[in-house]
């Protein structure tokens, strides 16, 4: 048999962990390996429960690739988004694995929503055979950092379960947090003396069984065909429409796009310059394909702060002063945190170590492969503007609009929905909100409606700044009226006249024909900006809600709930 390495005897795990996790190592080498070694008979499959709450869909990955490990190694999974924890009924649950993101101000996901007011309510019950460990996914650029997933955490304790294995908090690059924690997760809920795991798949970071269609790990290769502007060249924003070939990549409307962009050429010779370093390929191609330059780190400002003696910045940086650092932080980029210090306060390996990884940038799907084979289409506004004298210009926005060739390959990958996915009875009406760039994957919907033959109405809310420069799609929209597709449209351009219109008014203009659809048993959907239109737009939901269905505020409430529970509200919230 062959010998396989061991953990180091100080590895902080107890000695059953460290026998567990060493059958573990020496599974993912077996199969890596392609070895027929023989294994321990397994024993019987250990119950697991493991929850997510999710927006975007990666908290959704993450446990499908947690479950196969899992399942791999002697447990018997079950999966559940948080709206479907009551079939899981925790009080008879012994263990239980939470991945939740974080939304807004420190919200839970949109599919977290009911679990958090049972978890939080006074009627929650004891759970003092529950076991437990959460993993918390966020951005450390918001001020509420893991909120939610620190919240479930620390109330799943206060009902009585038992945390087995400390909870981590992710930022946007967790590959890595999420593959350590897995490991030690699921050691400490194998109860000791356990044979070691049984291990059947490949390493965790190359998945097979996925790698097939196109994964943040296993990006496929795109190209693009179509670049155009759709706005005019008169308007405040630059709009455009991106169409790639795909070459067989399976997607469903309602799905993202994961692109992995380049940083520009230009801001990565000012870094180089900046630092005193030497642009040699090596260091020059780090910069440009692996390492994020727009947003500085925590760990860079720190070493910033105290290697230029910066004591606002080091204070800024104190978790009590976060919202003084985001606005510090506001129009700035690593390139200003480095011209800080004077050249040469680095090395180029203390530099790149105190960096955030490049991270691949989602956007929504605006085509329907049943109308567009082979081909995945998008709709992206253009980050450029100017801060602190210096031109700014969007890391992937204007890769694809400036530096990609119609020859270039571009690394790409599906990330598939959580939940904002048409109705599976093609008769049912939909009402869908996208103003802006929002309405991207509504445009697939109405392709994919059109194709099935869905006999359901539909009901698009657009809005952008002016109806002559930046009505985006407008021919598409006609036509599509016209072929009894689009059964209604209500735009609101906010700057066409003297008093700002936005979609949240057109909804309350027609609120008692909207609340006749939503009693006809319309699914309703929003896409855009989380900080603002979608909170605006879910008021005014509210609104046409307790005016139209002579409701109390907390009948309204109670009726949105059920309408989330029913997955008839979907947003796609950025």
């Amino acid at each position: 048999m062959p010998v396989y390495p061991q953990l180091p005897d100080n590895a902080p795990f107890t000695a059953a962990q460290k026998s567990w996790l060493n059958g573990w190592i020496a599974g993912v080498l077996a199969a890596q390996a392609g070895s027929t070694a023989e294994v321990e008979p397994a024993a019987p499959a250990l119950p697991l429960t493991i929850l997510f709450g999710s927006q975007t869909g990666s908290a959704e990955g993450l446990v499908n690739r947690l479950a196969r490990e899992a399942r791999a190694c002697g447990f018997a999974p079950t999966v559940l988004g948080m709206d479907e924890h009551t079939k899981a009924d925790l009080t008879q649950c012994t263990r239980l694995l939470v991945v939740t993101s974080t939304y807004g101000d420190g919200e839970p996901p949109d599919n977290a929503t009911a679990f958090d007011r049972w978890l939080s309510g006074d009627t929650a019950p004891r759970l003092d055979a529950l076991r437990f460990s959460v993993l918390a996914l966020g951005d450390t650029h918001y001020e509420h950092f893991c909120q939610f997933g620190k919240r479930v955490d620390a109330r799943l304790e206060a009902l009585g379960a038992t945390r087995v294995q400390a909870r981590v908090d992710c930022d946007t690059d967790y590959d890595a947090p999420f593959a350590m924690w897995m490991a030690a997760a699921l050691a400490a809920l194998n109860p000791a003396g356990a044979a070691a795991p049984r291990m059947a798949t490949a390493s965790l970071m190359s998945d097979p069984l996925v790698a097939a269609s196109g994964t943040k790990a296993n990006p496929c290769a795109a190209r693009l065909i179509d670049n155009r502007l759709l706005t005019s060249a008169a308007a405040a924003k630059e709009t455009r429409h991106f169409a790639m070939h795909i070459n067989g990549l399976q997607y469903e409307v309602g799905d993202a796009l994961g692109i992995m962009p380049k940083n520009c050429a230009a801001l990565v010779d000012a870094v180089l310059s900046s630092g005193g370093w030497s642009a040699d390929d090596s260091l020059r191609d780090a910069l440009t394909h692996d390492f994020d330059l727009t947003n500085p780190s925590l760990d860079l400002l720190a070493a910033v702060a105290q290697r230029s003696g910066h004591t606002d910045l080091l204070e800024r940086i104190n978790a009590e002063h976060h919202v003084e650092l985001k606005a510090w932080l506001h129009g700035r980029d690593v390139l200003d945190v480095l011209a800080l210090c004077p050249a040469g306060s680095f090395t180029a390996a203390e530099f790149i170590a105190a960096l955030k990884k490049l991270q691949p940038r989602l956007y929504s799907i605006a085509s329907s492969l049943k109308e567009v084979p082979n081909e995945v289409h998008l709709t992206i506004a253009q980050v450029r503007y100017h801060s602190h004298g210096r031109a700014r210009l969007g890391v992937c926005s204007t890769f694809l609009a400036d530096r990609v060739g119609m020859d270039r390959p571009i690394a790409v990958f599906i990330q598939p929905s959580q939940g904002f996915r048409l109705p599976t009875d093609p008769a049912k009406p939909v009402i869908m909100v996208g103003p802006g760039t929002g309405v991207a994957p509504f445009r697939a919907f109405l392709q994919e409606r059109q194709a099935v033959g869905g006999k359901g109405r539909n009901w698009l809310f657009f809005g952008e700044q002016s109806r002559t420069e930046s009505y985006f799609y407008k021919d598409e929209w006609k036509c599509l009226i016209r072929a009894g597709t689009l059964h209604r449209m209500d735009t609101a351009f906010s700057r066409d006249q003297e008093q700002k219109v936005y979609v949240q008014h057109r909804m309350t203009e027609n609120g008692a024909e909207l609340y006749r659809w939503l009693e006809d048993g319309a699914h309703f959907y929003v896409c855009g900006d989380a900080s603002r239109m979608a909170k605006d737009v879910d008021a005014a939901l509210h609104q046409v809600i307790q005016t139209h269905g002579r409701k109390s505020a907390d009948q309204a409430a109670a009726y949105v709930a059920d309408m989330k529970q029913a997955r008839r509200y979907a947003r796609d919230v950025y």
